[in-house]
């Protein structure tokens, strides 16, 4: 794989680093409807997204996007009084950083609230997709066929 079809894949891999992080920033999509509030802006999900480009040994170009696993949750939302309470451990950061008591009574009610109120899911993901079919329309299939035009003249010219 030569090295213009390489940078050309991870500016791919860096726009849809940018995209998710755009997306959990735009009230639109990320906005809790519970709280009124996008709590996703500049929020650990937003800040540790990875991606990485991989040249399979066909020649194929694959680019992983990794989430915090815990963004499954924010995706699919939590019917009211559907399975067990979350647990409190898993809130206790959460409840520091937005300056409530991290104490095991004020934990478990939030614990419960969750259970008990559920809350809406928010499309992160399938907005993330129209994007980066958007993206692959305009710009990045053109780009490629290029690097791989390039790579032929090159090949044919030697």
């Amino acid at each position: 794989m030569n090295t213009q079809i390489e940078q050309v894949s991870e500016k791919m891999a860096a726009a849809i680093i940018a995209s998710a992080q755009n997306i959990l920033s735009d009230s639109r999509v990320a906005v809790n409807p519970k709280t009124g509030k996008n709590n996703l802006r500049n929020s650990l999900l937003s800040r540790d997204i990875e991606s990485i480009v991989r040249i399979t040994e066909s020649g194929g170009i694959v680019i992983n996007t990794f989430f915090g696993n815990y963004l499954r949750y924010i995706e699919q939302g939590r019917p009211p009084k559907q399975g067990k309470m979350p647990p409190v451990d898993a809130l206790r950061d959460w409840a520091l950083k937005n300056g409530l008591s991290a104490d095991n009574d004020t934990l478990w009610a939030i614990s419960y609230a969750i259970w008990r109120d559920g809350y809406a899911g928010r499309p992160i993901l399938a907005t993330l997709e129209k994007e980066i079919e958007k993206s692959w329309q305009q710009q990045w299939a053109d780009e490629l066929f290029f690097c791989f035009i390039s790579e032929l003249n090159n090949y044919f010219k030697s």
